[in-house]
């Protein structure tokens, strides 16, 4: 059965989403309107948006923006879409996330349901100790900023076939433009956003699989694994090529080929040798050999929270 807006604007399903967006706090939007001032009519304001929604007068506000610096250097550009468009966009996403999260394969482990760092980490250390110490560690040139508006909306519609939901995704495409005239980019800080990652770049996984490598992708942050330096290289060319169709390009003074032997870090994580280690809750922790699900247990990576 196809999903509609329907599913998305019931009571239960707002309500469970205006829950969500409250548990999660966060600042207010550009309008100023609180979490604490969103609840004090909160069922008004369901109904409300529910209304304008099947209307067509619903209209996302603009996004609030602001920059923190990056432990790798650099900045990271995040937004904050008011309380009523993280209500909105939490509401689509419950119901579309499955339908979506099927096509998708397992060397996709951001944001996805029952799936996350410990499985990138898995995977990664299974690779190793099946002889593929060669890693092509890449970095893709501005990603979230460079996604193709045109190309995403044609993913999308592979599907959903809803009108009014294909609608709201583009007005969020639209409001999240860093420049109104150019049709790219999605912004960091949307309910929405990692989703609309893993839908485009599910095409970049697709691609290096059938070509027979073997990415491990966190959001937009992803390592192709190799036995030798020439597959190593060879899986450099494909990844280039697959982003080229995808109107992005790797960043070149980020993207090199490396081996366990010398390390590398990928989520935070340091891989050296058959040992890795990261930081968490500020102690240093150092693993020898196999994969310990434990360890993971309070780890978050830097941007990923």
């Amino acid at each position: 059965m196809p999903i509609t807006i329907d599913q998305c604007l019931s009571l239960a399903n707002l309500t469970a989403a205006w829950e969500e967006v409250a548990q999660g706090k966060g600042a207010a939007g550009i309008d100023h309107v609180t979490i604490a001032r969103w609840r004090r009519h909160w069922e008004e304001r369901l109904v409300n948006l529910a209304r304008d929604v099947r209307a067509n007068t619903y209209r996302p506000a603009r996004l609030r923006r602001f920059s923190v610096p990056k432990r790798s250097g650099g900045y990271r550009h995040l937004t904050i879409p008011t309380v009523t468009d993280r209500v909105l966009q939490r509401a689509v996403l419950r119901v579309v996330d499955d339908l979506f999260d099927q096509r998708f394969l397992a060397c996709s482990c951001g944001y996805r349901q029952g799936r996350g760092l410990r499985d990138a980490a898995r995977l990664i250390l299974d690779y190793r100790d099946r002889g593929y110490r060669w890693v092509l560690d890449a970095d893709v040139d501005e990603c979230f900023d460079s996604l193709d508006h045109a190309l995403l909306m044609d993913f999308v519609r592979e599907d959903l076939s809803d009108p009014i939901i294909l609608r709201l995704v583009e007005q969020w495409l639209l409001a999240g433009r860093l420049n109104p005239d150019l049709p790219r980019g999605i912004p960091l800080g949307c309910v929405i956003s990692p989703l609309l990652c893993n839908i485009y770049l599910h095409r970049l996984d697709e691609e290096l699989i059938w070509l027979g490598h073997l990415p491990v992708r966190y959001a937009d942050d992803f390592c192709v694994f190799c036995r030798t330096r020439e597959g190593a290289e060879r899986a450099w060319r494909d990844t280039a090529a697959t982003l080229a169709a995808l109107h992005l390009q790797l960043e070149p003074s980020k993207t090199h080929i490396t081996h366990f032997d010398e390390g590398f870090d990928y989520l935070g994580i340091h891989f050296e040798g058959d040992a890795y280690s990261f930081i968490a809750n500020r102690k240093h922790i150092e693993i020898e050999g196999d994969f310990d699900d434990r360890v993971f247990y309070d780890y978050v990576p830097d941007g990923y929270s």
